[in-house]
Parts: structure tokens; sequence; C-alpha cells
């Protein structure tokens, strides 16, 4: 079926319009998933729909990944949903939430990256928190030819201590190994070029070393390409409001959430969906977080 599709940017972001009860109409799936392949974020203003809804959604686009860690006893939760808020009492998740602030790609911690995010707003902030995204494989396209060649052989570690330890000025060895017993480091390649023959890069807070280089060396190699891959002609900024939802690429994205305080009232229900291609030949994957 065709979808009404609004083109947000130049390169990435369409806004969807289609009504709450229309989205598991037969042939909707399929049609979102082909306009994700071509616009990376898909925004449905002010939907509205309830979690039942997008657990069938999230069902229709894909197999989802089974929360772990991430399990606070919410009623969310129990249904298989990440409720993103800052109101958790459990240390690990609290540090989960707050480590959204820093550019990021979910699902680093499998061999097989996540396929794609579904995010719905259940309460809007009353001041910042918007989440923002940015094109990597427009950001490798744009690389000079030389440059590109340099970092194709490259490999990159990645482990939930990388982006955590930003939140301390020391953290501590049980802090490293907390954080390791959830995801410990995965090696990827820096630049994957994917089956359908587009290549993006995999980094971000996660990102922790470049294999066989040195520390100080592969850790401004990381950040000089964050930079690189945020800057404003990559990216799209989302304003959220009461019952958006957003359905975004993974491991052609980097996203983050902008600053917002503990009183803002900000609260989010997430999904992810399995993928089903590997970056990596061995390994095995880490526990979701």
């Amino acid at each position: 079926m065709e979808l009404e599709l609004e083109p947000i940017t130049p390169v990435l972001g369409a806004r969807v319009r289609i009504g709450a009860a229309d989205v598991l109409r037969p042939g909707v799936a399929e049609a979102l998933l082909a306009a994700l392949d071509r616009h990376d974020v898909l925004v449905f203003p002010r939907i509205g729909i309830d979690d039942d809804t997008f657990l069938a959604l999230t069902a229709a686009l894909g197999e989802k990944h089974e929360v772990k860690a991430t399990d606070d006893g919410s009623a969310a939760s129990g249904k298989g949903i990440f409720r993103v808020a800052r109101d958790k009492d459990d240390r690990t998740q609290r540090e989960f939430i707050l480590g959204n602030d820093f550019w990021h790609i979910d699902g680093m911690n499998y061999a097989v990256p996540v396929k794609a995010t579904l995010l719905k707003c259940e309460r809007a902030p009353r001041e910042g928190g918007d989440t923002g995204f940015a094109s990597l494989r427009a950001a490798w396209e744009a690389l000079p030819a030389a440059r590109r060649e340099a970092l194709a052989p490259l490999r990159v570690g990645h482990c939930l201590s990388a982006c955590l330890r930003r939140l301390y000025d020391a953290p501590t060895a049980a802090d490293f190994a907390r954080w390791d017993a959830v995801f410990a480091r995965v090696e990827h390649p820096l630049a994957w070029r994917r089956r359908d023959g587009q290549t993006t890069l995999l980094i971000g807070s996660t990102a922790n070393d470049i294999a066989g280089m040195d520390a100080a060396e592969g850790r401004a190699l990381l950040d000089e390409l964050v930079e690189w891959s945020t800057q404003e002609r990559f990216t799209l900024r989302h304003h959220w409001h009461d019952g958006d939802l957003v359905i975004f690429h993974n491991a052609g994205l980097l996203h983050r959430s902008y600053p917002y305080g503990d009183g803002a009232g900000r609260v989010m229900h997430r999904t992810t969906l399995k993928g089903s291609e590997a970056t990596t030949s061995g390994g095995a994957a880490a526990l979701a977080y």
C-alpha cells in the first residue's frame, strides 16, 4: 500500500501520516519497512497508539528482542517493553538512561546488530529531552575516498563501560565488573559494508578502542568520527509531543537524547527489532540491555 510520507531533511527522516487504527492493516508493515530503508527515521506525530498496538506493530515489523537487564518491574516491562524514564531505583538501569545523552548505536553488544528501534512518547518532557539522529551512511559517503580507504580495514571494540564511565570522575573496579556483566567488549568492523551494498560507521559512545592501535590514538580517531558524523548536514532533531512514535534504523544511525532533568517527567516506551546480518564471523552475543 502507499503511505503518505513527508521528507524531513535531504538525508534522513520522513513524517508518516497514518491513523492509530490503520497501523496494523494488511500491507502497512511492509510499506513501513520499505520507507525505513529509504529514510532511516520515521516520525508519526501524535499518533497515540497504546502498548498493545505498539507491541503488535513491533511484531508485524520483525522479531522483538526480549527485555532482560532493563526489566524494572513496571507494567510496561511485564509486557516486554523497555520503559525509559529517570525514576529508576536500580543504579545500572538509571545509568542506561543517563547514558542515552551520548551519541550511540543501540545493540552494539550483539554480533548481529539490532535492525531498528521503536520509541513511543508516553509523557513528553516539560523541557529538554529531544532526540537527535545522525546518518552514518551519509557521513561515510561524504568522507574523501582516501579517508574511506584508510578506515575500511580497521576494527572497533564496543563495550558498555566505554559509555557509562563518562558519568563518573573515578569509576571503580566494581563499576567496570558490573558493566562488563551486561555488555563486555564485542569487536566489529569500524566501517561495516552491508549486504545491501551500503557502508555505515559503527561508532558512538560504546566504541572503546581501535584494535591494534595505541589507546590515545584510537580514542582521538573515534572522537573525530563522531564529530564528523554529527554535523548539522547529517542530523535530525525531534522534539517530542505526547503520543509521538518514532521508528529508526540502528546500525545506520547515531542517536541521542538531549539533556533534561529528573523533574522533566520524560517517559518513553521502547522496543527493538532483531537484525539478521552479522558484522563479524565470530563471538557470541552479550546480554540485552
